[in-house]
This record gives structure tokens, sequence and C-alpha cells, in this order.
């Protein structure tokens, strides 16, 4: 009997030697989906969590109103921002709202509204109080009703909700704290509305940056009005959220079909490359026929010990992914490339957006992906490129990719 057991270990060290062999390896099946393995042989993927932690909840960033105090018939501006949350609701009157924003209200009594952040872990909730008075008669009352830029023009409503004529008075205009241009306002009538802008001030909106824009009406309180404590409005132009991938492209996860790659790559790397150059992210397929490269990206963080960990990304509502594309002028022996954008979904497989074809010798192209739908998500994001038939001098250059989220 002895040798029959020693024939059956034997059997049982062969097959855990021929399994354990076969791990790290990758198949591509579909050319729009893979499931890459979460880390070279021999390495350990980093966590999407610190060992012990558990999701956290929500964060309520801010919940304001302004005014706290209103007379009976006057209006409230409701804002909020909040984090990591699945929903959010704002009760009474408002309902479920997104993750960021601003509603005008009008309640007629001392009112407590309450902002509800719900995710897997739990809610978090906010209150405020809006005190509502008796309604002052006889004077007028100015309100900034909406602020919206035409070119590089500044234009504003202001509205006299009151029940008297609003003397002529000034407007000024912040940005980012400043005053940077004020605007003479004539007559405003009782229950009147009027269309006004600011002049020759020229404003540039950024193209990717969150400025603050306020406008304030009757700031040198030459109106009598019931109510000195609404006359001015505060929004938000330019994107609220940002993903830069360039200055994540260090801590992100590169692999070619021929392995992970570590940063820094040379540029001439056959096993595939990646690098910066000026504002642009270079990536450079595995130097054979219909190679390819991948970068994964996540939300990197650095812990209480200063070690950098990854988690997923929750995906703001309005996000797309941005970016200008194309290969260098130069890549004449280039046949193209084909390029994706993509993200990881729930089982850890790699899913691309459609593949669009870059050809050499071209300007740079603007490459946007909608990923309103993905609100809410949390997941990696990936950035593709595989060459065709030639790989010869098929470096994508990525100009400013980042993630995005619209007001």
């Amino acid at each position: 009997m002895g040798k029959y057991k020693w024939y059956w270990s034997l059997v049982v060290v062969l097959l855990v030697v021929l399994f354990s062999s076969t791990a790290g390896c990758i198949t591509v099946t579909m050319p729009e989906k893979e499931t890459p393995p979460s880390a070279a042989p021999g390495e350990t993927a980093p966590p999407t969590t610190t060992p012990g932690e558990t999701a956290a909840r929500p964060v309520v960033k801010s919940f304001t109103v302004s005014p706290e105090t209103i007379s009976s018939g006057q209006s409230i501006t409701l804002s909020w921002e909040v984090s990591g949350a699945t929903a959010v609701a704002i009760y009474p009157a408002v309902g479920t709202v997104g993750s960021s924003g601003a509603e005008q209200l009008s309640p007629t009594t001392t009112t407590v509204y309450t902002l509800t952040a719900t995710n897997e872990a739990g809610d978090t909730q906010h209150s405020l109080t809006v005190t509502v008075t008796s309604a002052v008669t006889g004077r007028p009352d100015l309100i900034i009703t909406d602020i919206w830029l035409i070119g590089t023009q500044v234009y504003y409503k202001v509205k006299n909700q009151g029940d008297a004529n609003a003397k002529p008075n000034r407007t000024y205009l912040y940005i980012n704290g400043p005053k940077v241009a004020s605007d003479y306002v004539d007559t405003v009538a009782a229950g009147q509305e009027k269309t006004e802008n600011f002049g020759l001030f020229n404003y540039a909106r950024p193209a990717a940056d969150v400025v603050t824009v306020k406008i304030c009406t009757d700031v040198d309180d030459e109106v009598g009005e019931s109510d000195e404590g609404n006359n001015c409005v505060t929004a938000n132009w330019g994107f609220l959220f940002t993903y830069d991938f360039m200055k994540n492209a260090h801590l992100a996860t590169w692999r070619s079909e021929a392995g992970e790659l570590k940063w820094p790559m040379p540029a001439g790397n056959k096993k595939g490359a990646a690098f910066l150059q000026g504002n642009t992210l270079v990536t450079c397929p595995e130097q054979v026929s219909h190679g390819w490269i991948l970068g994964r990206f996540a939300d990197f963080y650095t812990d209480e010990f200063r070690n950098v960990r990854s988690r997923p990304l929750v995906v703001p509502e309005k996000a797309k992914f941005i970016a200008s594309i194309g290969l260098k002028k130069d890549a004449s022996a280039s046949d193209g490339v084909r390029i994706a954008f993509g993200y990881v979904d729930a089982t850890g497989s790699v899913v691309l957006f459609p593949k669009v074809e870059v050809y050499s010798g071209g300007a740079l192209e603007v490459f946007e992906v909608d990923l309103s739908d993905m609100a809410g998500e949390k997941t990696e994001f990936i950035l593709w490129v595989e060459a065709k038939d030639s790989w010869e001098e098929d470096c994508l250059m990525w100009v400013a990719p980042k993630i995005v989220q619209e007001p």
C-alpha cells in the first residue's frame, strides 16, 4: 500500500506544478474586451483598499443656503457638493439631485432642508434651516436671477421682486474673489426683470479650470430694499472635476502582450513604451505586427505610512474623456494605429469603447468619449493603442488626456 500512496502523492504534486505554471497568462478572445492579470508573475497588485479598511460613506463637501433668512415671497438658493455617493436627495421640495448643483426655491414658512447622500456603506445627512419672516411692503427688492457667458461677454438678469421701484445703482462682477468689473443699472420698476452686461469687460473662460463667478447688485446700498441680504448670486464655470492621465502616468499599470512594463520606459523599448514629452503622453505598442500597449489608471493616493495605493475612481455625473490625439507628422513609415478608451468592469475584465483609426501625417484630432451613462460607477480606466501590420513609428500622442465633469 505504501508504494500506491507514494504514486498518488506524486500525481498531486505534478498537478499543482502544472496549474501553477499557467498563472499570469493573458488570452485576448475578443478585440473589444480582455481580462488582463492584475499583476506580473511574482508581484502583488496594489490593493483597492488598505487592509482592514471598510468602504467609506459619502462625504458632503458643502451644503449651503443663501440667504439664510428671507421675507415671505422671496427666494433662496440651495447649493451642494457631494463625493462618493450613488444617490443624493434633498427634502422637502427638491427630491433626487446630482452630486453637485444649486436649486432656487421660495419657501413660505421657516423650513429645515435635509440632504441625504447614500452609497453601499450607508448614508450621510446634513441639514440646514431657512428662516422665513413676514413680507415687508412698500419697498423694492433687487435680486440676480441668472448669469451667463456669450463669447467673452458676461450677461446677467436683475429683477425687482419688491412692490416699489428701485432707483439706479451699481452691480459688481467678481471672479475667484476680486472685483473685476462694474455696471450701471438704471431704474428697475416693481416686478420688472432686466438683462444687463458688463460693457467693455471681456472674459476668456478657462478650458479646464473651475472659476467662481459672483455678481452682486446694489453693492453700495443705494436702494432702500426690503431685504438687503439677497443681492448676490454665485456660479462655478469650467469643469467641476478633472482626472489628469499625464499626472498619473507614472503610477499607472502598463502592459503589452510581452508582459508588464515598468515606468519609465525608453522610447525604443521593443516590448512597448510610454513616456511624457512636454504636455503629451506618448504610448508606443509592442514592436510586432498588431502589437499593443495599455495603461490602467485608478485613483492613486498615499496612505498614513506614505505608501502609494490605488482604488477605483467614482465616475461623476456629466463626465467625459477628452484628449487631442495624433501620430507624429514625420511618422511616414507608419500605416496608422487603432486606439481606444476603456474601463474595467465588475468582473475585472477590460472593456473598450469602439476603436478609432489614427493615421500618420495629419493634424491632431479631438477625441472624446461620453461617460454620462457610467455616473456613480466605481472603475479604473484604460488607454489602449494597437499597431496594424507594421509597427514602425506607431507612437501615439495623447495631448492633455483628461476626464472632466461639466457643470
